[in-house]
């Protein structure tokens, strides 16, 4: 399924590193790692009345995450979970929307894969969006088992939630091809 664009997410402000900005200001180095080799970590949050879904698990994953890929001068959780507040306050969002959390190592001083090139710290992106649940629980979805592999844990720890996603992007495209969600 196709999500379409929602009117209500045309002027929203996204976090980047230490404040608000409007989405089409909202931007990242040509050096920062994540551009340079995917080099970062993410969650996905939703956001209902109730609050945050289990923001608490999810930073847990971030930060494990993070560290596991051996960032440093990561930002203080403190700092991570105002960061997310502020933004949602912003665009006054309560409820149906998802938070993409996204934490790079950071920008480099040259390009190149070394992470000691990375001497300013970490990146911090909260991409705060009015999105509804996409599936309908009612109707179900459609799916096909798709020849696309995840990659062996001998080879990246499935437990890293890490940027590089061309094996979900490489089944989603075989999934729309075949017409179905």
């Amino acid at each position: 399924m196709l999500q379409k664009f929602n009117p209500k997410n045309k002027d929203i402000l996204v976090w980047v590193s230490d404040g608000l900005v409007h989405r089409d200001d909202a931007k990242v180095s040509v050096y920062d790692s994540v551009v340079q080799g995917g080099d970062a970590c993410w969650e996905g949050l939703r956001v209902y009345r109730e609050g945050i879904f289990c923001l608490n698990k999810h930073l847990d994953r971030l930060y494990d995450s993070a560290h596991t890929l051996a960032f440093e001068n990561i930002p203080e959780r403190s700092f991570v979970i105002d960061a997310i507040r502020k933004t949602l306050l912003a665009n006054e969002m309560t409820q149906d929307t998802h938070i993409r959390l996204t934490l790079t190592r950071g920008t480099k001083i040259t390009s190149g894969m070394d992470p000691r090139l990375n001497q300013s710290g970490c990146t911090l992106i909260v991409l705060a969006e009015w999105k509804p649940p996409v599936y309908d629980n009612d109707r179900g979805i459609r799916v096909i088992s798709s020849t696309i592999r995840r990659n062996s844990p001998l080879f990246l720890d499935s437990k890293i939630h890490h940027n590089n996603l061309l094996n979900n992007i490489l089944a989603k495209i075989q999934a729309n091809l075949a017409g179905v969600d």
